[in-house]
């Protein structure tokens, strides 16, 4: 992989050998819902992405997440998931979203629960997830899943993986433009399969029109065998913002797949923020002379953050923040220590 400095911050460089001694093996309190490779054929296999979802017990109320991975050199890593929402029985789904870079044609990984001083595992059995070049894609517990989406004005491009059954499946972009006051539907046409460490996985894709000003909500439905799975984000929803945006693309990593600005000046509308560099979120903001604002993860104040104490970290359900100047400003934001700025230009 190619090095990044602020990896080494954020990146405990684990042994070699994936489970520690005094580790804890156990499926009930951690489990991957499904998990997506992707390497880019440029000049041989320079890069890829790794993404999925797990779910994790509620045992306690301070976790941690991690996707435990190989890197290019061999080295085991880890990269943090984040938090959605609650899902039933007691647990709580991540997602991670990972870009390799280097050549990468391959790929092991396992999942990291770190909780009440205790560490889960989900390691396939103790023999970790395996990805390359043709097996890329693992529905354990999971139908259907987002891949990436983009917007560019009023064109819409989305493409999503399923379980693959057989030519009678399908998947369609269930959306609205109105913020589901009406709805709309779109068959999404198979692309191709691949292998799939459970039988085999359909890629699918769809682009669409919509009004460059409204925002794009969607989710996906996948029907199979008579029976219809769905991925909406554990009722979130998935979101494109009017004019431009995108959820899944880049080599940059990130903590949230959207990071949102909210606050007086645009009536406490959310505006997504541009990823800079690693977890590293920036907005520029005209302040008129109103003050408040907020950072919103997901567009839907359920993961939002302040800062209640005024100390230049931000807080989960913190006081507001403010400016105190008039005129343009640049505000940014690193998700993975807390530290945001506010300055003037």
């Amino acid at each position: 992989m190619k090095p990044r400095s602020n990896i080494k911050h954020q990146m405990a460089l684990l042994f070699v050998g994936l489970i520690a001694a005094t580790s804890v093996l156990a499926s009930e309190e951690v489990r991957l819902k499904q998990a997506q490779f992707t390497p880019y054929y440029e000049n041989g296999f320079d890069h890829a992405e790794l993404e999925g979802t797990v779910e994790v017990k509620n045992i306690g109320a301070k976790k941690q997440v991690w996707l435990h991975y190989q890197s290019a050199d061999g080295v085991w890593l880890d990269h943090p998931a984040f938090y959605v929402a609650p899902t039933a029985d007691g647990y709580e789904a991540f997602t991670f979203r990972l870009p390799l870079v280097g050549t990468v044609s391959a790929v092991k990984f396992a999942i990291k629960y770190q909780v009440n001083g205790e560490t889960y595992w989900d390691s396939n059995n103790t023999q970790n997830y395996r990805f390359d070049g043709h097996s890329q894609t693992a529905f354990v517990h999971q139908a259907v899943a987002v891949d990436d989406a983009s917007r560019r004005y009023s064109d819409i491009s989305i493409t999503a993986r399923s379980r693959y059954s057989d030519a009678q499946d399908s998947v369609t972009v269930v959306y609205s433009l109105d913020k589901w006051q009406t709805q709309s539907r779109r068959e999404m046409n198979l692309s191709h399969t691949v292998n799939d460490l459970q039988g085999a996985s359909g890629l699918w894709n769809v682009s669409l029109y919509a009004e460059y000003y409204r925002t794009f909500d969607y989710y996906l439905e996948y029907e199979s065998d008579g029976q219809i799975h769905i991925d909406n984000y554990y009722g979130k929803g998935y979101h494109l913002m009017p004019f431009r945006d995108s959820y899944g693309y880049g080599s940059t990593l990130q903590q949230y797949p959207q990071f949102y600005f909210r606050g007086e000046p645009t009536g406490w509308n959310s505006l997504p923020m541009m990823l800079v560099d690693d977890y590293t979120w920036s907005i520029l903001v005209y302040f008129d002379g109103t003050t408040d604002f907020k950072f919103d993860a997901y567009g839907d104040w359920s993961r939002n953050f302040g800062d209640s104490n005024q100390d230049g970290i931000i807080d989960p359900k913190g006081a507001n923040l403010k400016v105190n100047s008039v005129g343009s400003i640049e505000i940014t934001v690193n998700t993975q220590t807390g530290v945001y700025l506010i300055e003037a230009l």
